[in-house]
């Protein structure tokens, strides 16, 4: 005979607004939930930021900031033509030119401030939308120039 367990009924449980619940409160992440699209959507700007990049150069920034051991939340997301990551980093900082041409050249971009993304569920694993590095409770995100710094190097090594 086997019982669930309390973490067997969250672990399940990926209603838009359980998953809501979970990032709100265990991350105090700025979450809401889209009706429409039954999904949970990140505010970005004030609390949380991210930087965006194609899958094999994600792959090669996350080995950076692994080397210099960051753990950093990393969203999969596929499109129609090519699969991107997005890495949840604290409030964008400023940059100098020099660095956003960096970024640029490099094809990393960033979203507006205000703008939001949707969030995996955490058991998902198929090809849609999901978690390559979860976040962990009570785990700050990395700064924003730390990421940036982790990409700058990375594409520079490239050339």
């Amino acid at each position: 005979m086997t019982t669930a367990t309390a973490t067997d009924a969250r672990q399940r449980d990926t209603t838009p607004s359980a998953l809501s619940r979970y990032y709100t409160e265990l991350l105090s992440w700025p979450t809401v939930i889209d009706p429409d699209a039954g999904e949970v959507r990140l505010h970005l700007g004030e609390r949380i930021d991210a930087l965006v990049m194609r899958a094999g150069f994600g792959g090669e920034v996350n080995h950076e900031l692994v080397r210099a051991m960051m753990r950093v939340p990393i969203i999969i997301m596929p499109g129609e033509k090519a699969v991107d990551w997005v890495f949840l980093t604290l409030p964008r900082t400023p940059m100098r030119r020099a660095t956003v041409d960096d970024l640029v050249a490099a094809q990393v971009g960033w979203y507006k401030a205000g703008s939001t993304i949707a969030l995996p569920a955490f058991d998902a694993i198929d090809g849609g939308l999901r978690w390559l590095q979860r976040p962990e409770p009570a785990v700050e995100l990395p700064d924003w120039g730390t990421v940036v710094g982790a990409v700058r190097r990375t594409f520079t090594r490239t050339w």
